[in-house]
Protein backbone atom coordinates (compact mmCIF):
# COMPACT_ATOMS: atom_id res chain seq x y z
CA UNK A 1 0.00 0.00 0.00
CA UNK A 2 1.60 3.31 -0.86
CA UNK A 3 2.51 5.30 2.00
CA UNK A 4 -0.07 8.40 1.11
CA UNK A 5 -2.82 6.11 1.36
CA UNK A 6 -1.56 4.56 4.74
CA UNK A 7 -0.90 7.98 6.26
CA UNK A 8 -4.83 9.24 4.84
CA UNK A 9 -5.76 5.85 6.29
CA UNK A 10 -4.45 6.49 9.51
CA UNK A 11 -5.08 10.02 9.95
CA UNK A 12 -9.23 8.81 9.64
CA UNK A 13 -8.52 6.53 11.94
CA UNK A 14 -7.19 8.89 14.70
CA UNK A 15 -9.73 11.33 13.86
CA UNK A 16 -12.34 8.72 14.35
CA UNK A 17 -11.34 7.51 17.57
CA UNK A 18 -10.87 11.38 18.73
CA UNK A 19 -14.40 12.14 17.81
CA UNK A 20 -15.25 8.68 19.81
CA UNK A 21 -13.05 10.39 22.75
CA UNK A 22 -15.11 13.59 23.00
CA UNK A 23 -18.30 12.49 22.81
CA UNK A 24 -17.74 9.91 25.49
CA UNK A 25 -14.59 10.37 27.03
CA UNK A 26 -14.54 14.02 27.36
CA UNK A 27 -18.12 14.27 27.69
CA UNK A 28 -18.32 11.77 30.82
CA UNK A 29 -15.34 13.05 32.55
CA UNK A 30 -15.81 13.44 36.21
CA UNK A 31 -12.67 15.34 38.30
CA UNK A 32 -12.00 14.62 41.76
CA UNK A 33 -13.32 16.96 44.08
CA UNK A 34 -16.87 16.97 42.30
CA UNK A 35 -18.19 19.97 40.62
CA UNK A 36 -15.96 22.25 42.49
CA UNK A 37 -13.13 21.32 40.20
CA UNK A 38 -15.65 20.85 36.55
CA UNK A 39 -13.82 23.47 34.83
CA UNK A 40 -10.70 22.83 35.67
CA UNK A 41 -11.14 18.83 34.99
CA UNK A 42 -12.67 18.88 32.10
CA UNK A 43 -9.82 21.24 30.62
CA UNK A 44 -7.03 19.00 31.61
CA UNK A 45 -9.18 16.52 29.56
CA UNK A 46 -10.04 18.19 27.06
CA UNK A 47 -6.18 19.54 26.08
CA UNK A 48 -4.78 16.60 26.65
CA UNK A 49 -7.38 14.39 24.15
CA UNK A 50 -6.96 17.42 21.84
CA UNK A 51 -3.07 17.65 22.11
CA UNK A 52 -2.33 13.78 21.76
CA UNK A 53 -4.76 13.81 19.00
CA UNK A 54 -2.82 16.89 16.90
CA UNK A 55 0.52 15.31 17.70
CA UNK A 56 -0.88 12.33 16.46
CA UNK A 57 -1.73 14.09 13.29
CA UNK A 58 1.60 15.81 13.11
CA UNK A 59 3.22 12.15 12.71
CA UNK A 60 1.46 10.50 10.32
CA UNK A 61 0.37 13.09 7.82
CA UNK A 62 2.87 14.29 5.76
CA UNK A 63 3.18 18.26 5.11
CA UNK A 64 2.51 17.60 1.37
CA UNK A 65 -1.32 16.01 2.11
CA UNK A 66 -1.86 18.46 5.22
CA UNK A 67 -1.88 21.13 3.10
CA UNK A 68 -5.60 22.69 2.70
CA UNK A 69 -7.01 21.76 -0.55
CA UNK A 70 -9.40 24.92 -2.29
CA UNK A 71 -10.65 25.91 1.26
CA UNK A 72 -14.66 26.71 1.14
CA UNK A 73 -16.16 29.76 2.83
CA UNK A 74 -16.02 28.34 6.26
CA UNK A 75 -12.17 27.20 6.07
CA UNK A 76 -11.26 30.88 5.08
CA UNK A 77 -13.35 31.99 8.38
CA UNK A 78 -12.09 29.50 10.55
CA UNK A 79 -8.46 31.00 9.49
CA UNK A 80 -9.43 34.37 9.73
CA UNK A 81 -11.00 34.01 13.46
CA UNK A 82 -7.71 32.57 14.67
CA UNK A 83 -5.52 35.15 13.00
CA UNK A 84 -7.81 37.82 14.28
CA UNK A 85 -7.82 35.91 17.91
CA UNK A 86 -3.94 36.09 18.22
CA UNK A 87 -3.66 39.60 16.57
CA UNK A 88 -6.50 40.37 19.19
CA UNK A 89 -4.31 38.71 22.29
CA UNK A 90 -0.82 40.22 20.59
CA UNK A 91 -1.97 43.88 21.13
CA UNK A 92 -4.12 43.01 23.97
CA UNK A 93 -2.79 45.08 27.11
CA UNK A 94 -3.07 42.20 29.37
CA UNK A 95 -0.56 40.21 27.85
CA UNK A 96 0.25 36.82 28.63
CA UNK A 97 -2.91 36.67 30.34
CA UNK A 98 -4.69 36.26 27.05
CA UNK A 99 -2.37 32.72 26.51
CA UNK A 100 -4.67 30.60 28.70
CA UNK A 101 -7.37 32.92 29.54
CA UNK A 102 -9.73 33.31 32.99
CA UNK A 103 -11.69 30.97 34.73
CA UNK A 104 -13.40 29.92 31.49
CA UNK A 105 -9.87 28.67 30.12
CA UNK A 106 -10.57 29.89 26.57
CA UNK A 107 -7.46 31.88 25.86
CA UNK A 108 -5.80 32.19 22.97
CA UNK A 109 -3.99 28.24 23.15
CA UNK A 110 -7.57 27.03 23.48
CA UNK A 111 -9.19 28.59 20.60
CA UNK A 112 -6.12 27.29 18.61
CA UNK A 113 -6.95 23.83 19.70
CA UNK A 114 -10.66 24.07 18.29
CA UNK A 115 -9.35 25.46 15.11
CA UNK A 116 -6.25 22.99 14.59
CA UNK A 117 -8.87 20.44 15.23
CA UNK A 118 -11.65 21.71 13.53
CA UNK A 119 -9.53 22.02 10.51
CA UNK A 120 -7.77 17.78 11.02
CA UNK A 121 -11.92 16.56 11.72
CA UNK A 122 -13.15 18.44 8.73
CA UNK A 123 -10.51 16.91 6.00
CA UNK A 124 -10.23 13.21 8.48
CA UNK A 125 -13.05 12.47 10.09
CA UNK A 126 -15.73 9.87 8.80
CA UNK A 127 -18.67 9.68 10.86
CA UNK A 128 -21.05 7.27 11.06
CA UNK A 129 -24.07 5.74 12.54
CA UNK A 130 -21.81 4.15 15.35
CA UNK A 131 -20.54 7.80 16.19
CA UNK A 132 -24.28 8.52 16.40
CA UNK A 133 -25.00 5.84 18.88
CA UNK A 134 -22.03 5.96 20.91
CA UNK A 135 -23.06 9.60 21.54
CA UNK A 136 -26.81 8.41 22.60
CA UNK A 137 -24.98 6.11 25.09
CA UNK A 138 -22.90 8.91 27.06
CA UNK A 139 -25.91 11.05 26.47
CA UNK A 140 -28.19 8.95 28.09
CA UNK A 141 -26.01 8.04 31.32
CA UNK A 142 -26.05 11.82 31.61
CA UNK A 143 -29.54 11.82 31.65
CA UNK A 144 -29.74 9.02 34.14
CA UNK A 145 -27.52 10.83 36.07
CA UNK A 146 -29.55 14.11 36.12
CA UNK A 147 -32.74 12.10 36.68
CA UNK A 148 -31.08 11.13 39.88
CA UNK A 149 -30.26 14.61 41.13
CA UNK A 150 -32.93 15.93 40.63
CA UNK A 151 -35.11 13.76 42.82
CA UNK A 152 -32.93 14.71 45.58
CA UNK A 153 -29.64 12.05 45.53
CA UNK A 154 -26.57 12.52 45.61
CA UNK A 155 -24.94 9.48 43.32
CA UNK A 156 -20.89 9.78 42.55
CA UNK A 157 -20.98 12.47 45.69
CA UNK A 158 -20.53 15.06 42.94
CA UNK A 159 -22.51 17.65 45.62
CA UNK A 160 -20.52 18.65 49.03
CA UNK A 161 -21.54 16.37 52.02
CA UNK A 162 -25.01 16.89 52.99
CA UNK A 163 -26.29 19.05 50.01
CA UNK A 164 -28.27 17.97 46.87
CA UNK A 165 -29.06 19.66 43.97
CA UNK A 166 -31.73 21.71 45.08
CA UNK A 167 -29.15 23.22 47.88
CA UNK A 168 -28.34 25.63 44.46
CA UNK A 169 -28.89 29.33 44.65
CA UNK A 170 -28.78 28.72 48.97
CA UNK A 171 -25.75 27.16 49.79
CA UNK A 172 -23.73 28.11 46.59
CA UNK A 173 -24.26 30.07 43.79
CA UNK A 174 -26.33 28.35 40.71
CA UNK A 175 -27.71 25.00 39.71
CA UNK A 176 -25.48 21.91 38.92
CA UNK A 177 -26.14 18.69 37.19
CA UNK A 178 -24.88 15.85 34.71
CA UNK A 179 -21.40 15.37 33.50
CA UNK A 180 -20.96 18.90 32.35
CA UNK A 181 -21.20 21.03 36.14
CA UNK A 182 -23.64 24.22 35.53
CA UNK A 183 -27.08 23.34 34.38
CA UNK A 184 -26.60 25.95 31.65
CA UNK A 185 -23.68 23.17 30.04
CA UNK A 186 -25.22 20.20 30.81
CA UNK A 187 -28.94 21.24 28.99
CA UNK A 188 -26.92 23.24 26.42
CA UNK A 189 -25.22 19.46 25.19
CA UNK A 190 -28.66 17.80 25.90
CA UNK A 191 -30.63 20.23 23.47
CA UNK A 192 -27.55 19.51 21.25
CA UNK A 193 -27.77 15.74 21.00
CA UNK A 194 -31.33 15.91 20.78
CA UNK A 195 -31.90 18.10 17.91
CA UNK A 196 -29.17 15.65 16.34
CA UNK A 197 -30.71 12.50 17.26
CA UNK A 198 -34.24 14.05 15.54
CA UNK A 199 -32.76 14.54 12.60
CA UNK A 200 -31.38 11.05 12.58
CA UNK A 201 -34.82 9.17 13.63
CA UNK A 202 -36.38 11.53 10.57
CA UNK A 203 -33.67 10.98 8.14
CA UNK A 204 -31.81 7.52 8.87
CA UNK A 205 -34.84 5.74 10.48
CA UNK A 206 -32.76 5.40 13.53
CA UNK A 207 -35.42 4.05 15.57
CA UNK A 208 -33.07 2.72 18.68
CA UNK A 209 -32.58 6.67 19.34
CA UNK A 210 -36.15 6.98 20.05
CA UNK A 211 -35.61 5.69 24.38
CA UNK A 212 -32.54 8.36 24.47
CA UNK A 213 -34.42 11.10 22.81
CA UNK A 214 -37.39 10.78 25.43
CA UNK A 215 -35.07 10.46 28.52
CA UNK A 216 -33.13 13.38 27.31
CA UNK A 217 -36.24 15.54 27.02
CA UNK A 218 -37.83 14.35 30.46
CA UNK A 219 -33.78 15.57 32.29
CA UNK A 220 -34.12 18.53 29.76
CA UNK A 221 -38.09 18.92 31.38
CA UNK A 222 -36.35 18.65 35.12
CA UNK A 223 -33.35 20.81 34.46
CA UNK A 224 -35.89 23.50 32.91
CA UNK A 225 -33.28 25.60 31.60
CA UNK A 226 -34.78 27.87 29.00
CA UNK A 227 -32.25 28.23 26.64
CA UNK A 228 -31.99 24.97 25.88
CA UNK A 229 -35.91 25.47 24.56
CA UNK A 230 -35.27 28.17 22.92
CA UNK A 231 -32.76 26.42 20.76
CA UNK A 232 -34.86 23.04 20.22
CA UNK A 233 -37.73 25.43 19.09
CA UNK A 234 -35.59 27.02 17.02
CA UNK A 235 -34.35 24.15 15.35
CA UNK A 236 -37.99 22.44 15.17
CA UNK A 237 -39.15 25.38 13.26
CA UNK A 238 -36.29 26.16 10.80
CA UNK A 239 -35.13 22.01 10.20
CA UNK A 240 -38.21 21.45 8.27
CA UNK A 241 -36.00 21.78 5.78
CA UNK A 242 -33.86 19.69 6.59
CA UNK A 243 -36.34 17.20 7.49
CA UNK A 244 -37.90 17.20 4.28
CA UNK A 245 -35.91 18.35 1.63
CA UNK A 246 -37.30 17.26 -1.48
CA UNK A 247 -40.11 19.91 -0.29
CA UNK A 248 -37.35 22.39 0.98
CA UNK A 249 -39.29 25.58 -0.33
CA UNK A 250 -42.74 24.86 1.11
CA UNK A 251 -40.92 24.18 3.95
CA UNK A 252 -38.94 27.12 4.64
CA UNK A 253 -42.74 28.79 4.08
CA UNK A 254 -44.01 26.86 6.92
CA UNK A 255 -40.68 27.64 8.85
CA UNK A 256 -41.30 31.17 8.15
CA UNK A 257 -45.26 31.10 9.07
CA UNK A 258 -44.26 29.15 12.75
CA UNK A 259 -41.85 31.76 13.43
CA UNK A 260 -44.29 34.75 12.63
CA UNK A 261 -46.71 32.84 14.82
CA UNK A 262 -44.74 32.50 17.88
CA UNK A 263 -43.77 36.09 17.57
CA UNK A 264 -47.43 37.15 17.71
CA UNK A 265 -48.01 35.27 20.65
CA UNK A 266 -45.20 35.98 22.44
CA UNK A 267 -45.88 40.06 22.15
CA UNK A 268 -49.63 39.69 23.50
CA UNK A 269 -48.27 37.25 25.97
CA UNK A 270 -49.67 37.90 29.45
CA UNK A 271 -49.15 34.62 31.46
CA UNK A 272 -47.39 33.82 34.82
CA UNK A 273 -43.90 32.22 33.03
CA UNK A 274 -41.43 34.59 34.28
CA UNK A 275 -39.76 33.76 30.85
CA UNK A 276 -42.04 34.03 28.29
CA UNK A 277 -43.09 37.21 30.30
CA UNK A 278 -39.72 38.92 30.00
CA UNK A 279 -39.52 37.85 26.57
CA UNK A 280 -42.52 39.47 25.64
CA UNK A 281 -41.77 42.84 27.57
CA UNK A 282 -38.29 42.90 25.66
CA UNK A 283 -39.94 42.39 22.26
CA UNK A 284 -41.74 45.43 23.57
CA UNK A 285 -38.58 47.37 24.06
CA UNK A 286 -38.41 46.80 27.67
CA UNK A 287 -34.99 46.14 27.99
CA UNK A 288 -34.91 45.53 32.23
CA UNK A 289 -31.10 44.92 33.28
CA UNK A 290 -32.58 42.10 35.97
CA UNK A 291 -34.49 40.24 33.07
CA UNK A 292 -32.59 36.62 31.90
CA UNK A 293 -31.25 36.53 35.32
CA UNK A 294 -28.90 39.45 34.84
CA UNK A 295 -27.95 38.61 31.63
CA UNK A 296 -29.60 42.24 29.78
CA UNK A 297 -27.46 44.01 32.55
CA UNK A 298 -24.30 42.12 31.52
CA UNK A 299 -25.32 43.07 28.03
CA UNK A 300 -24.94 46.05 28.28
CA UNK A 301 -21.73 46.37 29.55
CA UNK A 302 -20.71 44.52 26.83
CA UNK A 303 -21.37 46.76 23.72
CA UNK A 304 -19.72 49.49 26.37
CA UNK A 305 -17.00 47.35 26.80
CA UNK A 306 -16.71 46.97 22.88
CA UNK A 307 -17.31 50.39 21.75
CA UNK A 308 -13.46 51.26 23.80
CA UNK A 309 -11.65 48.51 21.50
CA UNK A 310 -14.36 47.44 18.57
CA UNK A 311 -12.14 45.93 16.19
CA UNK A 312 -9.59 43.70 18.48
CA UNK A 313 -11.38 43.37 21.64
CA UNK A 314 -9.44 43.01 24.99
CA UNK A 315 -7.81 39.66 23.86
CA UNK A 316 -9.08 36.46 24.11
CA UNK A 317 -10.89 35.48 27.23
CA UNK A 318 -9.79 38.79 29.12
CA UNK A 319 -13.54 39.88 30.32
CA UNK A 320 -13.12 39.52 33.72
CA UNK A 321 -9.91 41.83 33.43
CA UNK A 322 -11.93 44.72 32.97
CA UNK A 323 -13.58 46.06 35.53
CA UNK A 324 -17.27 44.68 35.09
CA UNK A 325 -19.56 45.36 37.88
CA UNK A 326 -20.43 42.32 39.76
CA UNK A 327 -23.52 40.42 39.69
CA UNK A 328 -25.55 40.33 43.27
CA UNK A 329 -27.45 36.87 44.27
CA UNK A 330 -28.88 36.01 47.41
CA UNK A 331 -28.01 33.41 49.73
CA UNK A 332 -29.88 33.18 52.77
CA UNK A 333 -31.19 36.60 52.40
CA UNK A 334 -27.84 38.10 52.46
CA UNK A 335 -26.43 39.47 49.17
CA UNK A 336 -23.64 38.15 47.47
CA UNK A 337 -21.60 39.55 44.85
CA UNK A 338 -20.79 37.52 41.74
CA UNK A 339 -18.02 37.87 39.38
CA UNK A 340 -19.07 38.59 35.71
CA UNK A 341 -16.51 36.46 33.95
CA UNK A 342 -18.43 36.56 30.70
CA UNK A 343 -21.14 37.89 28.34
CA UNK A 344 -23.45 35.04 28.66
CA UNK A 345 -24.21 35.84 24.57
CA UNK A 346 -21.20 34.23 22.42
CA UNK A 347 -21.66 36.21 19.80
CA UNK A 348 -21.23 39.65 22.52
CA UNK A 349 -18.44 37.04 23.99
CA UNK A 350 -16.63 37.09 20.88
CA UNK A 351 -17.09 40.76 20.22
CA UNK A 352 -15.90 41.55 23.42
CA UNK A 353 -12.64 39.55 23.79
CA UNK A 354 -11.65 39.35 20.27
CA UNK A 355 -13.20 42.30 18.21
CA UNK A 356 -15.72 42.64 15.40
CA UNK A 357 -13.25 41.37 12.65
CA UNK A 358 -12.90 37.99 14.57
CA UNK A 359 -16.75 38.10 15.16
CA UNK A 360 -17.09 38.70 11.26
CA UNK A 361 -14.85 35.60 10.86
CA UNK A 362 -17.11 33.37 13.27
CA UNK A 363 -20.47 34.35 11.82
CA UNK A 364 -19.01 33.35 8.78
CA UNK A 365 -17.93 30.19 9.92
CA UNK A 366 -20.97 28.57 11.49
CA UNK A 367 -23.85 30.56 9.59
CA UNK A 368 -21.64 29.23 6.29
CA UNK A 369 -21.71 26.25 7.51
CA UNK A 370 -25.59 26.18 8.30
CA UNK A 371 -26.25 27.38 4.59
CA UNK A 372 -24.24 24.44 2.92
CA UNK A 373 -26.56 22.64 5.35
CA UNK A 374 -29.47 24.13 4.01
CA UNK A 375 -28.10 24.18 0.39
CA UNK A 376 -27.30 20.29 0.64
CA UNK A 377 -29.59 19.23 2.88
CA UNK A 378 -30.52 15.67 0.44
CA UNK A 379 -27.24 14.47 2.17
CA UNK A 380 -27.92 13.00 5.43
CA UNK A 381 -25.08 14.16 7.04
CA UNK A 382 -25.67 17.62 6.46
CA UNK A 383 -29.43 17.47 7.97
CA UNK A 384 -27.65 16.09 10.90
CA UNK A 385 -25.12 18.57 11.36
CA UNK A 386 -27.76 21.56 10.21
CA UNK A 387 -30.19 20.19 12.80
CA UNK A 388 -27.31 20.72 15.83
CA UNK A 389 -26.22 23.96 14.20
CA UNK A 390 -29.42 25.35 14.19
CA UNK A 391 -29.96 24.80 17.76
CA UNK A 392 -26.91 26.13 18.64
CA UNK A 393 -27.42 29.43 16.72
CA UNK A 394 -30.25 30.36 18.94
CA UNK A 395 -28.70 29.12 22.39
CA UNK A 396 -25.58 30.74 21.86
CA UNK A 397 -27.66 33.95 22.41
CA UNK A 398 -27.90 32.88 25.72
CA UNK A 399 -24.86 30.79 26.55
CA UNK A 400 -21.25 30.66 27.36
CA UNK A 401 -18.46 29.19 25.21
CA UNK A 402 -16.00 26.82 27.16
CA UNK A 403 -14.08 24.07 26.59
CA UNK A 404 -17.01 21.82 28.37
CA UNK A 405 -19.51 22.87 24.93
CA UNK A 406 -17.61 24.14 22.50
CA UNK A 407 -15.67 21.36 21.27
CA UNK A 408 -18.80 19.53 19.62
CA UNK A 409 -20.17 22.50 18.19
CA UNK A 410 -16.57 22.68 16.35
CA UNK A 411 -16.87 19.36 15.20
CA UNK A 412 -20.51 19.61 13.78
CA UNK A 413 -19.03 22.52 11.67
CA UNK A 414 -16.23 20.24 10.73
CA UNK A 415 -18.58 17.37 9.22
CA UNK A 416 -20.69 19.61 7.10
CA UNK A 417 -18.00 19.70 4.04
CA UNK A 418 -16.55 16.10 4.78
CA UNK A 419 -16.60 14.53 1.40
CA UNK A 420 -18.00 11.00 2.85
CA UNK A 421 -21.57 11.21 4.16
CA UNK A 422 -23.38 9.15 7.12
CA UNK A 423 -25.49 6.53 4.87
Amino acid sequence: MPRKIRSYATAERASYLYACALVTVLYLFLPFGGYERMMEGKYRCFFALTLGYLAAMAAVVPFEQARMRAPRVTGIAAGAFLACSAVSALLSPYGAQTLLGGTRREGLVTLTLYVAAFFCLRRYLRADRRLVYLSAAAVCLCDLLVLAQTAGLNPLRLYPAGLSYWDGDDAYAGYFAGTSGNIDFTAFLLALALCVFAAALVRLRMRALLPCAALTVWALVRLDVAAAWVGIAFAAAWGLALLFPRRRGAMLAVSLLLSAAALALLWRYDGGNTTLAEASRMLRGEWDGGFGSGRVAIWRECLTLARSRPLLGGGPDTMWLRGVEPLTWFRNGAAQPADITAAHNEYLGVLVNEGALALAAYLALFFGALAYCFRHARDAQCALCGAGLLCYAAMALFSVSTCITAPYVWMLAALVHKDEKIS
